[in-house]
């Protein structure tokens, strides 16, 4: 025995209750990618903001560590290692053309570089018990003995975009006093 079904005239279209059922299916879809697109969105913001926080950290403590290095590779004894607050922002007043990478330019360094020295002499052994831990003496005088200079470079940006803030680095570095008997301290302005 075969079983034939019949077809009637609209046997290859949908009916309309079949159309009617796929646009709610497609209505609820959207609905759904909608709701998933907007939990997500927030999530690619919040990562477009770290990225460019991160990269200004970045930028802040290159600069901040070159320049530490540059003052380590000075002599004990120069003058730019001299006691006290350095304000003076050494860096230029224009960053480099963004379209010829030529200076100087139209474009405002958002960074300020500065750094602080101060000196220091350790106590002698007979005042610290063995095993002990001492606190290193800060000079502020002229003329005394320095076993070390303690330099703090600090460079800060203001940012252009306010929901990053402000944004700072300060990196340090001790430099031990090659001859403490000839390198005598400086009068430190700062105290």
């Amino acid at each position: 025995m075969q079983i034939v079904q019949r077809r009637g005239p609209d046997a290859g279209k949908g009916s309309a209750r079949d159309s009617g059922i796929a646009f709610v299916e497609l209505v609820i879809s959207a609905v759904v990618f909608g709701w998933v697109l907007l939990a997500v969105f927030p999530l690619f913001l919040s990562s477009v903001e770290s990225n460019v926080a991160a990269r200004s950290y970045g930028e802040v403590n290159g600069l901040a560590r070159s320049r530490l290095e540059q003052l380590l590779d000075l002599p004990f004894e120069d003058s730019r290692l001299s006691a006290g607050r350095h304000s003076t922002n050494d860096l230029p007043a224009t960053v480099a053309d963004p379209e010829t990478g030529t200076f100087p330019s139209r474009v405002a360094n958002p960074f300020r570089r500065t750094y602080r020295v101060r000196q220091f002499q350790i106590p002698p052994g007979a005042t610290v018990a063995p095993g002990a831990l001492f606190t290193p003496v800060r000079v502020t005088a002229a003329g005394r003995r320095v076993d070390f200079k303690r330099i703090d470079v600090t460079v800060e940006q203001e940012s252009a975009r306010p929901e990053l803030g402000w944004i700072a680095a300060r990196v340090s570095a001790l430099r031990p006093n090659p001859a403490p008997e000839k390198f005598l301290s400086t009068e430190d302005p700062d105290p």
